[in-house]
């Protein structure tokens, strides 16, 4: 019997375990929240190394032709796609 009582106590002691693991985990998750990205596209002319940056634009990628450069007339090419963390607004 005195075998009984201490796998009960065992039990007991493994589901408090993994719910103070699982109010541990909940906690910290709401505490972090989500970070936010904003895809950003670098055009840059490979004749005089004039840039200009733009938010990113579905069909982009690197070394598509873009526009004519505005300083020497050569056809800007996408040099970098890229990520930027956006600052919390807390």
């Amino acid at each position: 019997m005195q075998g009984l009582d201490v796998y009960g106590l065992l039990l007991i002691m493994l589901i408090l375990f993994l719910i103070s693991s699982l109010l541990r985990t909940l906690l910290e998750r709401r505490r972090v929240g989500k970070e936010e990205y904003e895809t950003k596209t670098l055009i840059k002319c490979p004749k005089c190394n004039y840039s200009e940056e733009r938010n990113f634009q579905v069909g982009d990628y690197v070394l598509k032709p873009e526009k004519k450069c505005p300083k020497c007339g050569e056809t800007m090419r996408i040099h970098r796609i890229y990520a930027v963390k956006i600052a919390s607004r807390k």
